[in-house]
């Protein structure tokens, strides 16, 4: 077994901290026990003192990774929620005093249930942690929802950058209070999108990929190799390098096009700066020769001290002009398909009665198939109304929420323009 640490690396002024996706999927994640038991025994040898894990739905699985690493990580919290689990766990070195779990308003749509993204109920975990200095930790542990088109073309990407925005909240109040804030996990985003940046923005959070290697490239080039990739993207998914992404075309040049970086571990850099960054879980079990996971991991070394330099990226007030743009579009359509899935409802009520009248006058054998097929259309529109009734007045309100806090936000962004008002005016000094 083949396992990447550095003692070196972590001392009391410093942590060290792993992000990674599991591909606990039940069921339908080959070798899962596996790869589970393989995890743990990576994280049982190293240094890690604060780890993130997310898509562990099992609690048996978490249970397993527990016993292989309680003498490193003797603390941990797995976190409910949803129809099956959030698939999220924190585990640290130091007590965890308090977590939390709030789950996300507008998070995928249940008629895509071969998706699994609203069941699975995704959210915010969080843990309280009480370092050995007596100063607190606070870690967010996430993922968002999951990208089935290229942006700006995916149609969750409103609901995507709407968790952004709820993160971001709960990291801005938490830097706030002064706590040494860290988020951590899968975010399906890439650099550069607006949840990218309303993290690093509105959430006064660095990326500790771009603190470490702050010429990184946004987007990786076209022409760049899996280990150009890995090495200086810090590219974690979809690589040719992972055992469970299908490997573009042959090419001679061994390119590396579908590569993409989309685990991340953001810091608050008022209390903290990162000293360290790399890929991690690349190794590969050795009988099975797969590897641990569907997404390879990040591992950061957190020093417990601020930047000599301390800056945040800027937004014009046209980015929040570009959400409120995408708010609309998306809840124009959500207001057509509730209009449509009621219409079908309502129609469904008046036609069927009228059938069901009229198949008195119908020879028996095919009343009988009449009532049966009414029916049967019947619960198609029963749950088309239900939908309607449910779930897209739900959601839309969730969306006209959204839409009130960036207005919010803009107009304040407005305010300290004119007034002259730094950005760091609303943090502790």
């Amino acid at each position: 077994m083949s396992i990447t640490t550095t003692s070196a690396d972590v001392s009391a002024d410093n942590i060290r901290v792993l992000s990674l996706n599991c591909w606990g999927l039940r069921y339908l994640s080959k070798h899962r026990a596996a790869r589970m038991a393989f995890i743990g025994d990576v994280i049982a040898q190293s240094d890690w003192e604060i780890v993130g894990l997310q898509e562990c739905w099992s609690y048996g699985d978490y249970q397993v990774i527990r016993e292989k690493t309680k003498h490193l990580l003797p603390y941990g919290k797995f976190y409910f929620g949803g129809s099956i689990g959030a698939g999220l766990v924190i585990m640290s070195k130091w007590p965890i005093e308090q977590s939390s779990m709030f789950r996300y308003p507008l998070n995928g749509r249940p008629t895509a249930f071969f998706r699994g993204d609203f069941y699975v109920g995704k959210g915010v975990a969080s843990a309280m942690i009480r370092h050995e200095s007596g100063r607190y930790i606070e870690v967010f542990c996430t993922h968002l929802h999951a990208p089935y088109e290229a942006e700006p073309h995916d149609s969750y990407l409103c609901h995507r950058t709407a968790q952004a925005w709820e993160i971001s909240k709960l990291l801005r109040g938490s830097v706030q209070k002064g706590h040494i804030t860290l988020a951590l996990g899968d975010f399906n985003m890439i650099p550069d999108s607006f949840a990218h940046k309303l993290l690093r923005s509105y959430g006064h959070m660095a990326d500790s990929w771009l603190s470490v290697y702050p010429d990184t490239p946004a987007i990786s080039p076209p022409t760049s190799t899996p280990e150009h990739n890995i090495q200086v993207m810090g590219l974690t998914c979809d690589s040719m390098l992972n055992s469970w992404r299908p490997a573009p075309p042959p090419n001679p040049q061994n390119l590396d096009p579908w590569a993409k970086r989309l685990d991340y571990i953001f810091h608050s850099p008022l209390t903290t700066s990162a000293t360290v960054a790399k890929v991690c879980f690349m190794e590969r079990l050795p009988d099975l020769k797969c590897s641990p996971s569907d997404h390879f991991g990040i591992d950061v070394t957190i020093k417990l001290a601020p930047p000599d330099k301390i800056s945040f990226p800027t937004v014009p007030k046209e980015f929040y002009d570009e959400i409120l743009e995408m708010i609309d579009t998306y809840e124009k359509r959500e207001e057509k398909q509730r209009f449509w899935r009621m219409a079908h409802f309502f129609i469904q009520i008046f036609v069927s009665l009228g059938l069901i009248i009229g198949g008195y006058w119908m020879p028996k054998p095919a009343m009988v198939a009449l009532w049966a097929a009414t029916w049967l259309w019947g619960i198609g529109s029963t749950l088309d109304g239900i939908m309607g009734f449910c779930f897209f007045n739900a959601e839309i309100r969730a969306l006209k929420e959204f839409r009130e806090e960036i207005k919010m936000q803009k107009a304040k962004l407005e305010r300290d323009e004119a007034a002259g008002e730094g950005q760091l005016g609303d943090l502790r000094g």
